[in-house]
C-alpha cells in the first residue's frame, strides 16, 4: 500500500555500517521504524537531517505490513522552525523521548498526532515557554493515551497515583499526592495558569512519571529529563 502523509521524527540511531533506523510518528500509520541508507550524497544527508528529533515532515513510501522496518521514498520539510533556542530544542527533545516511550508501533491515532503537531508549532511560535509546560504536556498526553485522571471529587485533599482518582484520605501502601503539589496538579488539570518553583516542579514531574509507570508506561532513561528540570 502506497502512502503519503505528515509525520514527526522522534529518534534515530546507527544501524550497522551503512544505515540508520529512525522512529517516526506518522499521521496515517502510527509509530513506524524506517531504515535510511547512509551515503555521502546530498540527498541522503538531507533525509538524515530531517529525521533528527522533532522535525515536522512529509513522507511517502510503500507500507509493507509484513516488515517491522520500512523504507522511505521521499522526505521533505513540512514546517520550518523559526526559533531554535536551546530551551525550545530541549523541550522538543523531551517530547520526542516521552512519545518514543509511550506510542505503540503501527497504532494509528490521528487525534494524538494532531495534538503533538500543534504542540510543536505552538512551542516555536511562543514568545515565552512557561516553567510548567512539560508537566502540562504530559498531563494532556494522558488523555490521548486513555489514562487521564478522573476529575470526579477533584476537591478532595489527596490524589491516588496508582488508581488516578482523588480521595478523602491517603490509601495505605499506595502512592498519594497531597499538599502544595496537589494544588499545582489541580491547576494543570483545570488548565489554569500556574508557575511552579523548581523544587516542586522536580517532585511533581517525578509524581507524573510514577503515574505513567502505574499505568504500564516505562519512562525510565529519559536523557533530557535532568536538563528540563533545571530550566527556569
Amino acid at each position: 500500500m502506497d502512502y503519503e502523509c505528515r509525520a514527526i521524527s522522534l529518534l534515530c540511531h546507527k544501524y550497522g555500517e551503512g544505515a540508520v533506523i529512525a522512529k517516526v510518528f506518522t499521521e496515517e500509520l502510527g509509530l513506524k521504524s524506517f531504515s535510511i541508507k547512509r551515503s555521502g550524497g546530498r540527498k541522503s544527508k538531507n533525509k538524515l537531517s530531517l529525521l533528527e528529533s522533532q522535525f515536522l515532515i512529509n513522507i511517502s513510501g510503500k507500507n509493507n505490513k509484513k516488515k517491522q522496518i520500512q523504507y522511505l521514498n521521499e522526505i521533505n520539510l513540512a514546517y520550518a522552525f523559526q526559533d531554535n533556542t536551546f530551551k525550545k530544542k530541549l523541550i522538543r527533545t523531551f517530547i520526542s523521548e516521552i512519545l518514543s516511550k509511550t506510542l505503540v508501533d503501527s497504532e494509528k491515532n490521528k487525534e494524538l498526532f494532531e495534538f503533538v503537531w500543534k504542540t510543536n508549532i505552538s512551542i516555536d511560535q511562543a514568545k515565552k515557554i512557561g516553567d510548567a509546560f512539560c508537566l502540562e504536556f504530559m498531563v494532556q498526553l494522558t488523555d490521548y493515551l486513555g489514562i487521564y485522571p478522573s476529575t470526579e471529587n477533584i476537591h478532595y485533599d489527596f490524589f491516588n497515583i496508582n488508581n488516578g482518582i482523588f480521595t478523602k484520605k491517603e490509601v495505605p501502601g499506595e502512592l498519594n499526592l497531597k499538599g502544595i503539589n496537589l494544588k499545582y496538579l489541580k491547576k494543570i488539570i483545570k488548565k489554569e495558569e500556574v508557575s511552579i518553583p523548581s523544587e516542586n516542579r522536580r517532585e511533581l514531574i517525578e509524581n507524573v512519571f510514577d503515574y505513567f509507570t502505574c499505568h504500564h508506561y516505562n519512562l525510565s532513561n529519559i536523557k533530557s529529563y535532568n536538563v528540563i528540570l533545571s530550566l527556569e
